[in-house]
């Protein structure tokens, strides 16, 4: 993220008149002037923040769909391993069962 969203808002300093005083702050036009600014800064600001909530928004929802679809190409993957232990195990049973015919006829030939 840039240092646009991380940065503090910027307040607009208040004047001083000449007797460093805050007779400036008592003038309704630098006071409407002032306030104007603060609020196109809260407006700045707002819209920032709604921006990057939309910009978040759609990476989560990306996030999601591809953790959706990884879910969905995980429960595949275990059914086609179940499919292949299952065909594993009816070869072995096989393989055994040859294997058992095979000793019989070895014994019957022997005896």
């Amino acid at each position: 993220m840039s240092d646009e969203a991380n940065s503090e808002p910027v307040v607009p300093s208040i004047p001083a008149t000449e007797r460093g005083n805050s007779e400036a702050q008592l003038d309704p036009e630098n006071f409407l002037a002032l306030f104007q600014k603060a609020t196109d800064l809260a407006g700045g600001n707002s819209r920032k923040a709604v921006d990057l909530a939309h910009k978040l928004s759609d990476r989560l929802g990306l996030a999601e769909s591809r953790v959706a679809a990884l879910e969905e190409q995980v429960a595949k993957l275990q059914t086609e391993v179940e499919f292949y232990r299952e065909k594993s195990k009816r070869a072995e049973d096989w393989l055994g069962k040859i294997s058992g015919e095979i000793q019989e006829q070895v014994r019957k030939t022997i005896n």
